[in-house]
């Protein structure tokens, strides 16, 4: 199994596509940040130069700051401001990347031939989980530290504060885009077809596959007269939500928890129908 382990991960990291997703990834990141301070610096001058006090008693006025401002409104932390980017991307650039990677290895009769060579086929599934970790750590790395550097340069009111509860996004992110890359991995393994996956993140990206649930909830509820959240139990609409709110961390135990028990549940079941796949079905 490690030279199974070890064969994936050296393929990994000499396919173009881990260093071409990492880059359009950043390079987004990095569009999205500079035009989403360019316009909160705008809105934060502007209200700072109107906000004048002016005393009853006294002929002068007290200003307030562009620093006290910005304190005011919040969003100016890792918490707030770079888990939106991050959150919105990663996922995406996973499902693309794992299905590109899947599917080259059954391309060109690759997987024949060294399927044949290895006693047992979950290994490959088990390998391909350890690379999903693997780019899943590397796009985090990349989409975290591209936005806080630009984060620090274009905002003028960011602040390294709240690191920890950012650690802690970070945890529950890797462990969603765990789940959303092994079943973008199932689902490029079912079809043979890498559009399977890409179409799946882009209609989850939208409100379409949040809506069609949210009627079958309805439906659910009046039935058996109970609250059910469908959306919950689906890592890559949880993901969209997932979100740990700085300097209130009230909620955000409760919610890392959830990212964690519903990733481990589905990486779990994906590892499983994906070793099962493998090991019963004909390799084309």
């Amino acid at each position: 199994m490690v030279n199974v382990i070890k064969m994936e991960l050296y393929r990994l990291f000499r396919t173009k596509s881990l260093y071409v997703t990492a880059a359009v990834c950043a390079g987004v990141i990095i569009l999205l940040v500079m035009l989403t301070s360019a316009l909160i610096n705008i809105v934060t001058d502007v209200s700072a130069s109107d906000l004048t006090v002016s005393m009853s008693d006294s002929a002068e006025g007290t200003t307030v700051s562009v620093s006290d401002t910005a304190s005011q409104s919040g969003g100016t932390n890792p918490a707030d401001f770079c888990s939106g980017f991050i959150s919105g991307l990663c996922g995406i650039f996973v499902v693309i990347f794992t299905a590109i990677f899947i599917h080259g290895f059954y391309r060109d009769g690759y997987s024949k031939n060294v399927i044949a060579c290895v006693k047992y086929r979950w290994y490959f599934q088990v390998s391909k989980a350890v690379c999903i970790a693997v780019y899943s750590v590397v796009i985090l790395a990349v989409a975290s530290v591209v936005s806080l550097i630009m984060s620090a340069i274009s905002l003028n009111s960011f602040e390294f504060e709240y690191m920890g509860v950012f650690f802690q996004f970070l945890l529950g992110e890797f462990f969603l885009l765990n789940a959303i890359g092994l079943l973008s991995a199932f689902l490029t393994e079912l079809t043979y077809s890498k559009v399977t996956a890409i179409v799946y993140i882009l209609l989850a990206s939208t409100n379409l596959i949040s809506g069609m649930l949210s009627l079958l909830e309805d439906k659910i509820n009046d039935i058996f007269h109970t609250q059910i959240e469908l959306w919950k139990l689906l890592p890559s609409l949880y993901q969209g939500s997932f979100r740990l709110g700085a300097p209130d961390t009230s909620g955000n135990g409760e919610m890392l928890a959830h990212a964690i028990v519903l990733s481990v549940v589905f990486i779990a079941i994906y590892n499983a129908a994906g070793a099962y796949l493998i090991t019963k079905r004909d390799v084309k």
